[in-house]
């Protein structure tokens, strides 16, 4: 990464970042641009609400391009401020190589539900070491997965062929961190997605509401991604909903065109009428 990119988001100097965004876009291109954010979101991550849907928000940025048109970069922007300003102060620089391992590590499931149950942290990341390029790593990463764990590992596997093999280890790190904090290894309620999107309708969109359809979205994960919405959307100040706004147009797309609209017409007015969480603890 450009290291006049990289300094704004490192020091938190929201105001500049929209001139180093458009500089780096204008010498590489506004792929790069969105890779480079993508991948510091995966290295700022951190188990807190503003840090796991900042890391969403990238890639849901990724996916509604076609929505957005000549404002992608304007949204590419919108999430790097908010990568930035959802950022936990740095002790050390992150590390990107997993940890060694010798062949004694145990590499089964049952040793990451051990790590998630004792939210042992350094025992997921040695257990994800040794599984690293495991064929079968994915789906059990997301068999363990529930509620908000859920929607961070779908979103990790989803960024998984976008980012490189060389981020591998720091993207998956990242699904293994979030089911350890959570501890999701129990049974969660399976509401059907048509009583999960009544109930973000009559509580007009409300965070609580919101979170179990996207949910349910990342959950069936064979539904195919239909045509954008109707609803148009437009690039905003992420931190105010917790992106949610920007979550709901993507996970819209797997929606037929009635439920989306009732859905994001819902999201819509909770971005403009809900309580902000810009000024929300972002630790």
């Amino acid at each position: 990464m450009s290291n006049a990119l990289y300094a704004p988001l490192i020091e938190r100097e929201l105001d500049a970042i929209p001139a180093a965004a458009h500089a780096f876009a204008d010498a590489h291109s506004d792929d790069e641009l969105w890779l480079a954010i993508a991948r510091f979101a995966v290295l700022a991550y951190a188990p807190s609400q503003h840090a796991k849907r900042a890391l969403l928000a990238c890639r849901a940025a990724h996916e509604i391009r076609d929505e957005t048109g000549e404002r992608w970069r304007e949204l590419l922007i919108a999430c790097a401020v908010y990568v930035a300003e959802s950022r936990q102060p740095w002790s050390e620089p992150p590390i990107l190589e997993p940890p060694h391992v010798d062949n004694a590590q145990p590499q089964t499931l049952d040793e990451l539900r051990a790590a998630m149950t004792e939210r042992d942290r350094l025992r997921g990341e040695r257990w994800l070491a040794a599984r690293l390029h495991d064929p079968m790593l994915t789906n059990e990463l997301r068999a363990l997965a529930r509620g908000d764990a859920l929607l961070v590992v779908d979103g990790v596997l989803a960024l998984l062929p976008l980012l490189g093999e060389k981020g591998r280890y720091a993207l998956l790190r990242v699904a293994v961190w979030e089911l350890v904090a959570n501890e999701s290894d129990g049974d969660d309620a399976r509401e059907s997605l048509d009583a999960c999107i009544a109930r973000a309708v009559a509580e007009h969109g409300s965070i609580a509401s919101v979170q179990p359809v996207l949910v349910a979205i990342a959950r069936e994960r064979a539904i195919a991604p239909l045509a954008p919405p109707s609803r148009t959307f437009a690039p905003y100040p992420l931190a105010r909903d917790y992106a949610q706004t920007l979550l709901a147009h993507a996970a819209a797309r797997r929606l037929d065109a009635q439920s989306a609209d009732a859905f994001l017409t819902a999201v819509h007015d909770n971005l403009a009428h809900g309580e902000s969480y810009a000024d929300f603890s972002f630790a």
